[in-house]
């Protein structure tokens, strides 16, 4: 499964241990956040000045870790 713009963070992270590391690496407190259920990917991307198309590259590669 891909992650892409409309995946929840909840579900993000479940796909892999290394996808929390790339929301640590931008420096996004998302893992602690309540509203993170509520969450897409675009919706984090957006409210904190990442490139969406970069963002998600990032977070598959690491998805792809297992």
């Amino acid at each position: 499964m891909e992650i892409n713009k409309n995946t929840y963070v909840p579900e993000a992270l479940k796909m892999s241990k290394h996808v929390a590391d790339v929301f640590r690496q931008h420096n996004l407190r998302c893992l602690k956040c309540k509203g993170m259920v509520e969450d897409t990917i675009e919706k984090v991307a957006f409210n904190n000045g990442i490139d969406l198309q970069h963002f998600l590259d990032e977070l598959n590669k690491a998805a792809a870790k297992k």
